[in-house]
């Protein structure tokens, strides 16, 4: 029954990944298919950014090189347009509001984090690489992204940005001009270093893997960035 579930679940996301290549490939133009991508991403909510992560993921692993340019083409003129789809994660300096209770790690509910009850949960806006690595380092709402899937997810995103010529100059140029000016709170040290490293290797020129490798060297997450004991890790 479980097996039987997963394979479901699986197909489903694989639909929908077909039907947003099929809607960017009748877009006639860039700026339509970022309209479209931007309107699947929002459907996902706040909460739900992640899903629409996989949804490029899946894309980004598939066979579909018309669907990889045309995302890549609609992820260049957002970073033209500074307008990447973002999602929402806590500012780490809010770590406190999470606790882990008995055998079970408790999350603030969605009413919490929307600032009304407490006002005391801010939330910044980043996109797809940024998401994903601050998701990895930083202690946030959400459960701690592996290593395997932080790393697969990162070089597969690469992968499918360097479809676009544009699209690889841009993104690493905006996430060093987002180190230089993102104020207090919005990254860790480690976080910094880690996209630091990653906008440098991309700039240079080295392959989407070994820009993986370069981000891993040789290691896993730092020691003073590992999830807290009875902390919830999880996969895209």
């Amino acid at each position: 029954m479980a097996d039987a579930l997963l394979a479901a679940a699986a197909e489903s996301w694989r639909e929908a990944a077909a039907r947003l290549a099929e809607g960017l490939h009748q877009s006639p133009d860039d700026e339509t298919r970022l309209a479209v991508l931007k309107r699947v991403c929002r459907r996902f909510g706040y909460l739900g950014y992640p899903g629409f992560l996989k949804l490029m993921l899946i894309v980004a692993d598939s066979d579909n090189s018309p669907a990889k340019r045309d995302l890549a083409a609609a992820l260049a003129l957002a970073l033209k347009r500074h307008d990447l789809p973002t999602g929402q994660l806590t500012s780490w300096g809010t770590t406190d509001l999470w606790k882990a209770s008995g055998d079970n790690t408790r999350a603030i509910s969605a009413s919490v984090l929307n600032g009304q009850h407490l006002g005391v949960a801010p939330r910044r806006s980043f996109g797809p690489l940024e998401y994903l690595t601050v998701w990895y380092c930083q202690r946030t709402q959400r459960p701690y992204l592996s290593d395997d899937g932080y790393y697969a997810a990162v070089v597969k995103l690469i992968t499918l940005l360097n479809h676009s010529s544009e699209a690889q100059e841009l993104y690493p140029l905006k996430i060093e001009s987002d180190l230089s000016t993102e104020p207090e709170g919005a990254y860790t040290r480690q976080t910094r270093s880690r996209l630091g490293t990653l906008a440098g290797a991309w700039r240079r020129g080295e392959s989407p893997d070994r820009i993986g490798e370069i981000m891993a060297g040789g290691t896993t997450r730092p020691a003073n960035s590992l999830p807290p004991r009875d902390w919830v890790l999880r996969d895209l």
